[in-house]
């Protein structure tokens, strides 16, 4: 419950393993670069999994795919106002570095954050710098909320390179996954896959474009290819484990883009190079920090072109945070977006 006299709010935070609790929280007025804002979605992340089974040693607050409604702006704040509806990006480049002078703004991460905050998106409401807020009228917030995940499906397709003939196979169809099949389905004409263990969530990617359906329970994934004489392009939201195979199944020339990582000793695995040279096929990492896409993202989602209503599964309201970290853990047959909204 928030007050506002003294902006004292009811924040979510995690500790492993996939404990919830809930702290009292005093927010401080914005200053000059930061804007005060309440929260009005927020989604659970493949990240925040980790955090809850992995990396929360101590309690911490968490939460990073959010929308949210401008309250106070400091002085310096001129994109937003009060009453503006926004999105965050969960990192952004600074500006000012060499890089950023360079035209290297994706691989500067020097702008401040709200990492360190002791409210992030599992909160009524949070303070963050001005950077980090892209402004998002005209939509509905829990489509607004997706716009983080959103762009990593943009960066992953760009990434890819994808042709306007490529046969492309997207492996995972999850969240981003699905995102990334529905952006993909407007770049090319060629055929495209899509590859899971879940019969639910296949269905999903058959309705966003996906000509071919491909159930892991019953065709290995480095067997995909093989009536396609290989795909063009594969993109992987699977574990690090999974990415030989998705070599596999790769046509002569391909390249396979993946997003995730594992924090423990699955993120080590083993790459037959020499069917890589011999196949001239490509390994590339998609990562998408800072969010240099979430206006396109926010486009995407504005227009239909990613449907925010086949994204999002779940609904909780805060109170039930940890029935909703344990629904995204739990439920992979039918969970792709869990979206947390404040009570």
């Amino acid at each position: 419950m928030t007050t506002i006299g003294t902006r004292t709010v009811k924040v979510g935070y995690i500790q492993l393993p996939f404990r919830v609790t809930f702290r009292e929280v005093p927010l401080r007025a914005p200053g000059s670069h930061e804007i005060l804002l309440d929260v009005l979605a927020c989604g659970i992340c493949g990240h925040d999994l980790e955090i809850a089974s992995q990396l929360a040693r101590e309690p911490r607050p968490f939460g990073h795919e959010i929308a949210g409604i401008v309250r106070e702006v400091g002085e310096c704040v001129r994109h937003v106002k009060s009453g503006d509806q926004v999105a965050l990006e969960s990192g952004s480049f600074c500006g000012e570095c060499d890089l950023c002078r360079n035209g290297r703004v994706d691989l500067c991460n020097k702008a401040p954050g709200f990492w360190a905050e002791p409210a992030m998106g599992f909160s009524p409401a949070m303070v963050v710098n001005a950077r980090c807020v892209a402004p998002a009228p005209d939509m509905d917030p829990h489509a607004a909320a997706l716009a983080e995940p959103c762009g990593v499906a943009v960066d992953m397709v760009k990434t890819a390179e994808i042709g306007l003939t490529d046969r492309v196979l997207v492996v995972g169809t999850g969240a981003i996954g699905l995102m990334a099949l529905a952006i993909v389905r407007r770049r090319t004409g060629g055929l495209i896959a899509a590859a899971n263990r879940h019969a639910e969530k296949l269905e999903i990617a058959k309705r966003l474009g996906a000509d071919v359906l491909m159930n892991l329970s019953e065709t290995p994934l480095g067997e995909c290819g093989k009536h396609f004489d290989g795909f063009d392009r594969v993109l992987s939201t699977a574990p690090p484990h999974t990415l030989p195979d998705s070599l596999a199944a790769t046509a002569y020339g391909g390249n396979v883009t993946y997003i995730g990582f594992d924090w423990g000793p699955g993120g080590t695995i083993q790459l037959d190079t020499t069917a890589m040279h011999l196949g001239k096929k490509q390994l590339r990492a998609s990562f998408a920090s800072p969010a240099v896409y979430l206006p396109e993202a926010l486009h995407l989602l504005r227009t239909g072109v990613v449907p925010a209503e086949e994204i999002i599964s779940h609904r909780f309201p805060l109170s039930r945070l940890e029935e909703a970290m344990k629904t995204a853990r739990d439920d992979r047959a039918n969970a792709r977006k869990v979206l947390v909204i404040p009570d």
